[in-house]
């Protein structure tokens, strides 16, 4: 949809056309560099009504880190302010670098929990940050430039639902997970999941174990 520093980011057209066309649903997208958040509002708010885009639709706002800016964190809650004038808030997604957070460029404890947070960790097992909703896995796919994801909680897909991942059967614990949160995520009853691991629900969990989901 939009890219700072283009006034007119014309592979909007295209990727939406072309997925309309294919049946898929789209969803409008916003990379910042954060270094201009209304220039990025005024050009992205332009493209979001020029391609009939509606207050259902959900919204990304991707910040990328590559320009040196200060006060990072205040600059995102400005621009979903400006975006939850005229949208839902509850159809806004934030979506980071894993490598970002790890570095401390982006504090995630100084953004406002949203309903969802996408984490773009690419070649990795998992999102390895337990708040995320969404996990980029992979921008290859079959040779092409693609990003693609797992939305475990039915965000993007809207059937309350986790998406499979790679791994299977198996799913390796994250920090802070409970028997809950994993049922959860995986969209397994907790009964179930318990009796799959052979657990009872007062049986702690440790970050690196590994947990049966199927």
């Amino acid at each position: 949809m939009h890219l700072s520093g283009y006034e007119h980011y014309k592979f909007a057209t295209i990727h939406t056309d072309l997925a309309r066309r294919a049946g898929m649903t789209t969803h409008a997208f916003l990379v910042t560099d954060l270094t201009n958040i209304y220039e990025d509002m005024i050009h992205f708010t332009r493209r979001y009504n020029q391609l009939n885009y509606c207050n259902g639709d959900k919204v990304t706002i991707w910040v990328s880190t590559q320009k040196q800016v200060e006060n990072r964190e205040e600059k995102i809650i400005d621009l979903i302010n400006l975006i939850a004038n005229y949208h839902d808030r509850n159809y806004i997604d934030v979506a980071f670098f894993k490598r970002d957070i790890d570095d401390a460029i982006i504090d995630l404890d100084k953004i406002p929990k949203i309903v969802n947070l996408t984490i773009i960790n690419c070649n990795a097992q998992l999102s390895g940050i337990a708040e995320a909703g969404s996990w980029v896995y992979t921008n290859k796919f079959e040779g092409e430039n693609q990003m693609l994801a797992y939305d475990f909680y039915g965000f993007y897909t809207d059937n309350g639902g986790y998406q499979l991942s790679m791994i299977d059967t198996d799913y390796v614990v994250q920090k802070g997970d409970t028997w809950y949160s994993i049922s959860r995520r995986h969209g397994i009853p907790l009964l179930d999941l318990l009796v799959l691991n052979r657990a009872e629900k007062t049986d702690q969990l440790f970050a690196g174990q590994i947990v049966r989901i199927a």
